[in-house]
């Protein structure tokens, strides 16, 4: 049993560094308390690469306001080709890839309202002033934390009065250990924690970082019990109130999330594409340092794009892999979140009404 429990805590380690970053500041690649000694050899490999990354959560200008959403925000919509940081940031000190879904347009002519989707990275680092606008500002009521235990454990959210916290996981635990357990002779005991590189092989390896990572997340009963509850949540949100979701990096496990309630509400593929791929803005100054980490070094070229997704960029073809995938699977994502998820034709046309509005 003890062993069992090392070995997940050694894979959970990797998983911490790897598929968690964008929560943190400056040239880190992982805000996780659990890897400090790894996250810091990888902070000072990046900085001896003429120290890219500035302090910033995000490439966005943050904007302080005591009104509330509905006195601030425009109803305006975004067609897919205005989809900028600009036109989705929210603006957060401490927290990265901070964005609302507000604005964009469906396919019945309407828009989803502002100020209540909200996505984000990690929030163990919101400022004071972050939580003081997301209570003021959007009204946030609900927070969905898609992160596992331990991610949650090391760098937890804020404790916000009055704002639910519900930790979901999408990962599961349970199936990363076995992989670590077939694996531990010749990987996990084998591993340099302090090498950046080295760990990004071996979530390779092991089938973590793939570009089926998403289906995996959709596919597995975990995951599929992850989203459903995000979805009972949406249902439940009050009128008049937000919801934020977020895993660590705000890019996959709340990507998938973002893609799913996108499809519901009637958003168009290319629309949710751009959605996604707007993390790569908002992480700009990030990714040219990791990419400059990648370049210092002798890489496998063939990993190149998985050692990205393992940081900070997304990849078109991540998430269209997803897209086939429900499509053979289901005929359409709105399919697969009826059949997986449990949200009924009745519940599409009420959170419709929540959270769209007249363009």
């Amino acid at each position: 049993m003890k062993k069992n429990k090392v070995k997940l805590f050694i894979l959970t380690t990797v998983m911490l560094s790897i598929l968690n970053s964008c929560g943190s500041k400056g040239n880190s690649v992982n805000a996780a308390a659990a890897t400090t000694a790894a996250e810091e050899t990888i902070q000072e490999q990046a900085e001896t690469i003429e120290n890219t990354v500035p302090e910033s959560s995000d490439t966005s200008t943050e904007e302080s306001t005591e009104s509330t959403v509905e006195d601030t925000m425009k109803e305006t919509d975004v067609s897919s080709d205005e989809i900028t940081v600009e036109s989705q940031t929210i603006s957060m000190t401490g927290i990265g890839n901070a964005r609302e879904l507000g604005g964009y347009k469906t396919d019945d002519g309407r828009m989803i309202r502002h100020g209540v989707l909200l996505r984000t990275a990690a929030l163990a680092k919101a400022s004071e002033e972050d939580i003081k606008r997301l209570v003021d500002e959007y009204g946030l009521a609900t927070v969905i934390d898609f992160r596992m235990t331990m991610e949650n454990a090391s760098a937890p959210d804020p404790e916000i009065p009055g704002v639910e916290n519900l930790s979901v996981h999408i990962i599961d635990e349970e199936v990363l250990s076995k992989k670590n357990a077939d694996n531990a002779q010749d990987s996990t005991s084998n591993i340099d924690m302090s090498d950046p590189i080295s760990k990004l092989d071996m979530a390779i390896k092991l089938g973590i970082l793939s570009d089926r990572m998403y289906i995996d997340f959709l596919s597995s009963d975990v995951g599929k019990a992850g989203y459903t509850k995000f979805f009972d949540e949406l249902k439940e949100l009050p009128e008049g109130k937000s919801l934020l979701f977020h895993c660590t990096q705000g890019k996959d496990r709340t990507g998938c999330g973002a893609m799913l309630i996108l499809s519901a509400l009637g958003v168009p593929e290319e629309t949710i594409m751009k959605d996604y791929l707007l993390t790569n803005e908002f992480n700009a100054e990030k990714i040219a340092g990791e990419r400059k980490l990648l370049e210092s070094r002798s890489i496998d070229e063939d990993k190149y794009n998985l050692y990205m997704l393992g940081m900070d960029e997304v990849f078109p073809e991540i998430m269209t892999n997803a897209l086939e995938w429900i499509k053979d699977e289901y005929g359409s994502p709105v399919e697969y979140i009826k059949k997986e998820l449990g949200v009924s034709d009745a519940d599409i046309e009420a959170l419709k009404d929540k959270f769209l509005t007249e363009a």
